[in-house]
C-alpha cells in the first residue's frame, strides 16, 4: 500500500505532467490553471498544495529537463572533461532559454529564487548542487583556488548570473545575455582561478587569476 509521501509524490508528477501536456499544446500564457487542474482530474486546493502559480510549474518542469543535463554534464567531468568547463556550457544553456522567452524570464527567475529549499530531496532539485560540485571538482584539480570556501564562490558565480539575467530582462539594449553572462563568469575567475590555469574563459594572466 502506497504511503502517504509516495500519494503526495505522485499526486505532484500528475500536475507537472498536465501542466507540460497544456504548455506544449496551447502554450503557456494561454493555459490556465482551471484548465491544468480538470487535465489532472484533481480539485483546485489539493493544486495550491503542491504550487503557488503557474509560474511555478514551468521552473519545476524546467528543472527536471536540466536534471538530465546535469547527469551527463557529471559524467563528462568524470571522465576528464574541466568542470569549470562543463559549468559554463551548464549556464550558457540556461541563458539560451532564457534569451528564447524573454517576456517570461524575470518571472521564471523570481520563481525560481523563491522556490529554492537546498534541504529539498525532489529529483529535479539536483542542479542545486550542480555549482558546488563543479566548484567542489575545480578546487581537487586545482582549477580554482583552495583558499576560498566554495559556499561563497556558489554564491558569487550563481548571483552574478541571476542578477545578470534580471537586469538584461530590464535592459535588453545594453548588451546581449550571452556576453553578459559570458563578462561575468570571466570576472568570477579573475578572482577564484588557480594561478596559470586555463579554465572556461581563457588564459589566466600571470598571477592574476590567484589573487582576490
Amino acid at each position: 500500500m502506497a504511503s502517504q509521501e509516495d500519494r503526495r509524490a505522485s499526486t505532484r508528477q500528475k500536475i507537472l505532467n498536465a501542466a507540460a501536456e497544456l504548455f506544449l499544446t496551447n502554450g503557456f500564457e494561454k493555459t490556465t490553471i482551471a484548465q491544468i487542474v480538470a487535465h489532472a482530474d484533481i480539485v483546485k486546493g489539493t493544486f495550491y498544495q503542491h504550487f503557488q502559480t503557474k509560474m511555478d510549474l514551468l521552473v519545476v518542469l524546467g528543472r527536471q529537463d536540466g536534471a538530465e543535463r546535469v547527469k551527463n554534464l557529471i559524467a563528462q567531468v568524470m571522465q576528464g572533461e574541466s568542470a569549470l568547463d562543463a559549468l559554463q556550457r551548464y549556464y550558457l544553456v540556461l541563458v539560451q532559454w532564457f534569451e528564447t522567452y524573454p517576456n517570461i524570464a524575470e518571472d521564471v527567475m523570481l520563481s525560481a529564487i523563491r522556490m529554492h529549499d537546498p534541504s529539498s530531496d525532489v529529483p529535479e532539485h539536483v542542479a542545486h548542487d550542480f555549482t558546488r560540485l563543479m566548484l567542489k571538482i575545480a578546487q581537487e584539480r586545482n582549477e580554482v583556488r583552495a583558499d576560498i570556501d566554495i559556499n561563497s564562490m556558489s554564491i558569487a558565480l550563481g548571483g552574478a548570473i541571476t542578477l545578470a539575467v534580471i537586469d538584461w530582462c530590464r535592459n535588453p539594449e545594453v548588451q546581449p545575455l550571452q556576453e553578459r553572462c559570458k563578462s561575468c563568469f570571466r570576472i568570477f575567475l579573475q578572482g577564484a582561478q588557480s594561478p596559470g590555469k586555463k579554465g572556461a574563459g581563457g588564459k589566466a594572466k600571470g598571477r592574476q587569476g590567484g589573487r582576490a
